[in-house]
């Protein structure tokens, strides 16, 4: 086995981890790191227990710093350390890996020395967790949306990851399970190329022992969307509000075009606003172009919105133009969403 090292973050582990290192060092990985993220009194005896093991390295947290934090740790340890290894192999601490399948993480390594290779679960097989399949379906397509990278397994703890790129994975937000997602989309933003193996689906015991919270960690994965569709929404209301006080200011001195006047400046005060916050909080990047491409783009929307409003409604319906408008601009508020990702605010 070439210098690879399997790096294990665990919280409150269990019995099938110590198989898992003892199974991985049987199959030739002579170096083992584990983070004992904080897991207590209670599971010393564990740690101390795996710790003789000559081929395990133990780092520690006195407290639970979450998944991403301890990802971390031991990136630092690497390279302050500078471990003469050339790649990691992240695996999860609940058994749910299979050392066969990182063997096959490794020999995609040693074949794509250049690429970050993800172990990917087929989730069509029967007997998945229904919890595990739609949320795969569901974050595999708003991945996809966001970054437009369509990897077949965005939550895939089983990740070959080259030490050359640990720098730059080191810049990346997060300190909890939404870390995982984050350095997908980091491995877009920098060209990072990405390998994937099909890996064995294990669920042990419907996946019981799973750490991740579905409510808390959902919001991280997905609170780029979130603050998408709040800042859409914030702007529709400054919108309204600056339109209606444009009327009141000057229905008496341009009793004939206050209204025109009122609605174009109102829709351009607003739409800064929302170009500032899209560049500044949602998507957090941008070039001196991104303004121009900006208002393209909303002139763009405009005319399709308007126009297949008309032309759906004059040749197919004749009726429910206003349900009709919802309809179009929802599908243009996706559209809006992965232009302004890709074009607007990409990076030059």
């Amino acid at each position: 086995m070439k210098p690879y090292a399997i790096v294990i973050p665990a919280y409150k582990p269990e019995e099938p981890c110590k198989r898992t290192i003892e199974e991985a060092i049987s199959a030739g990985f002579s170096r083992i790191i584990v983070v004992n993220d904080g897991s207590g009194p209670t599971y010393e005896s564990f740690f101390k227990e795996i710790e003789k093991l000559p081929q395990v390295t133990l780092l520690t947290h006195a407290v639970n710093q979450g998944k991403g934090r301890a990802l971390k740790t031991v990136f630092h340890y690497i390279l302050n350390h500078q471990l003469p290894i050339e790649a990691i192999i992240t695996a999860d601490a609940d058994g749910q890996h299979l050392v066969s399948d990182m063997v096959k993480i490794a020999h995609e390594l040693e074949a794509s020395p250049n690429h970050v290779v993800l172990g990917a679960r087929d989730f069509k097989q029967p007997g998945i967790p229904f919890r595990s399949r739609f949320g795969n379906r569901f974050t595999r397509l708003l991945f996809r949306l966001s970054t437009g990278a369509d990897l077949t397994d965005t939550q895939t703890g089983l990740r070959g990851i080259p030490v050359k790129f640990l720098p730059r994975l080191l810049d990346v937000l997060g300190e909890r399970f939404e870390y995982e997602m984050n350095m997908l989309a980091a491995l877009k933003k920098n060209y990072i190329p990405v390998s994937e193996v099909t890996i064995e689906t294990v669920y042990l015991d419907d996946n019981k022992s799973s750490h991740f919270h579905p409510l808390r960690d959902s919001y991280h994965i997905y609170k780029i969307f979130i603050f998408y569709g709040i800042s859409g929404a914030a702007s529709f209301g400054l919108d309204i509000g600056l339109f209606w006080l444009f009327v009141q200011l000057l229905r008496d001195e341009s009793p004939e075009a206050f209204i025109i006047i009122a609605t174009i400046a109102a829709r351009v005060l607003s739409s800064l606003f929302n170009y500032y916050v899209n560049r500044n909080k949602v998507f957090k990047q941008g070039s001196k172009r991104s303004l121009l491409r900006y208002y393209i783009l909303a002139a763009f929307i405009m005319g399709v919105s308007a126009a297949s409003v008309h032309f759906l409604y004059a040749e197919w319906l004749g009726r429910g133009e206003v349900i009709l408008k919802v309809m179009v601009d929802t599908v243009l508020f996706i559209f809006g969403f992965i232009a302004q990702r890709a074009w607007v605010f990409r990076k030059e």
